[in-house]
């Protein structure tokens, strides 16, 4: 009986630490989001004021250890630099595997990275500011969406989560 207690214990904690988990995968990616509007706002301001190029600007937030995505851009400004003929698209396919992978960002994020990146350097620098001016509105509406996706679904799963782990231990006892 008291094994059977502990195993309850153990399996109800478990279902909590797995509701906990996905609650924390929506709050990171919040913050992923936030970021990634801090990394734009410091590529707006390089690109006014100091005119550095795509692999400086790259390379100056790839630098910035804070930022999660700091190795992407890091690996992208090595790749413009080596370039070997690749075109900025090729390099772009190269390195976006490391944000699908390792960061907490959706589709609609990194679509909106993805075309953002692949606009610069196309414009004068009015309209490089502009693209990156709208790219960063619309990661801000998508960080209002991600805050309400914590507070709907995010607090679902972590309480359904915790009452199913619940319900399975009452029906073993």
């Amino acid at each position: 009986m008291q094994i059977k207690i502990v195993m309850i214990g153990i399996l109800v904690a478990c279902s909590y630490l797995i509701g906990e988990y996905i609650y924390k995968a929506y709050v990171k990616r919040h913050k992923q989001i936030s970021e990634l509007i801090r990394i734009l706002e410091v590529m707006r301001m390089d690109l006014s004021f100091g005119l550095y190029t795509l692999e400086e600007m790259f390379f100056r937030v790839g630098e910035n250890k804070e930022f999660t995505t700091s190795k992407f851009f890091k690996n992208m400004s090595e790749d413009l630099k080596n370039e070997n003929s690749i075109t900025l698209e090729k390099i772009l396919e190269n390195n976006f595997g490391y944000m699908e992978k390792e960061t907490y960002l959706q589709g609609k994020e990194l679509d909106e990275l993805k075309k953002l990146i692949l606009s610069l350097g196309r414009g004068d620098i009015y309209s490089q500011e502009r693209m990156i001016d709208l790219s960063i509105e619309n990661l801000k509406k998508l960080t209002t969406e991600s805050k309400e996706d914590i507070n709907k679904k995010g607090v679902v799963y972590k309480k359904l989560s915790t009452i199913i782990g619940l319900v399975i231990g009452i029906f073993l006892i």
